[in-house]
């Protein structure tokens, strides 16, 4: 890693994207002090993190690191296990914090059963419990919900969102999925060969990219050139170029610009509306999204791009 520096307040949920091998769990290593730093320093609340050359137990009593890799206790109940990890607090307290993450995690038919009992992915959920029992200054995710269903993962995003807010808490999030990084973030990182090449809320990283390479890390992005358009009134272009994603383009109503005329190619079924496949003059494959399922290959179409979204000198998003 070189040349990395950022700061973290409190309420923010940062997500660290990048590919493999891009450098974001040792990021995270290295924030928790599982790994030593060769140069610079790791400060939580102006406290120095330690590395194992320093520490004979590495970590830091404000932080947490959930990862794949899962601890429970076996010959305790899941209730049990949740409880161990709020020692110090009221009954009162333990009973309240206990049910809502049984709630969280879709454990509740779970409470009595010795997690010995459970599968893999039950336990899983129960070490994430054990983590989110009394909230740290910083949590530190390392990937822990990539085997989650949606709507379990949306809970429980949903929670640590509330709670790093009542309790002026951050956490970081080290993910591979676009997706989740942008719904669930305050800020994003951006990783590439250990190096952070771009730093910024999730809007203005998915509509304002560095670079193309970091633009089709959120989805399909296009780049055409001027000479690809049939007009190309409203729009802005960088050396004759422009990159386009496809819910940013539509079909040419009575009166609006036909900037581009393209020929249907191919149809995919895109849940709730169709992806339209399909190659402009010059021969460059691009597509968008429509409700009509009547479209055919071989049609011949003229396309407007949505200028609403054009928010830099030069990308239309």
């Amino acid at each position: 890693m070189r040349g990395i520096s950022f700061s973290l307040n409190t309420a923010c949920l940062l997500s660290i994207l990048g590919k493999s091998g891009s450098g974001k769990t040792t990021l995270l290593k290295c924030i928790y002090g599982l790994e030593d730093l060769p140069k610079g320093s790791v400060l939580v609340e102006g406290e120095k993190v330690l590395g194992p050359s320093y520490k004979l137990i590495p970590g830091n009593e404000n932080m947490k690191l959930v990862s794949q890799d899962y601890y429970v206790l076996e010959n305790h109940t899941v209730e049990e296990n949740i409880s161990d990890k709020l020692s110090g607090y009221t009954n009162e307290y333990k009973l309240k914090r206990v049910n809502e993450l049984l709630k969280v995690l879709d454990l509740k038919k779970f409470r009595d059963k010795k997690t010995s009992e459970l599968s893999s992915g039950q336990k899983q959920r129960v070490s994430i419990a054990r983590a989110l029992a009394d909230f740290p200054k910083l949590l530190l995710l390392d990937e822990p919900f990539s085997n989650l269903d949606f709507q379990l993962k949306d809970n429980i995003f949903t929670y640590i969102r509330q709670n790093i807010e009542k309790q002026n808490a951050s956490c970081i999030l080290v993910t591979h999925q676009p997706e989740e990084a942008l719904r669930y973030s305050s800020e994003i990182i951006i990783m590439e060969e250990g190096k952070i090449v771009q730093h910024n809320k999730p809007e203005y990283i998915y509509f304002r990219p560095e670079s193309l390479k970091i633009a089709r890390l959120f989805g399909k992005c296009f780049e055409l050139e001027k000479t690809d358009f049939n007009s190309s009134k409203g729009l802005k272009f960088k050396e004759g170029r422009i990159w386009l994603r496809p819910e940013k383009l539509k079909t040419s109503a009575r009166g609006q610009e036909k900037h581009l005329e393209v020929k249907i190619t191919n149809k995919l079924f895109a849940q709730d509306k169709y992806e339209i496949i399909a190659e402009t003059l010059s021969g460059e494959c691009i597509s968008f999204y429509h409700p009509d399922p009547s479209f055919k290959i071989g049609d011949v179409k003229y396309l407007t791009v949505d200028l609403s979204f054009q928010l830099s000198n030069f990308l239309t998003f």
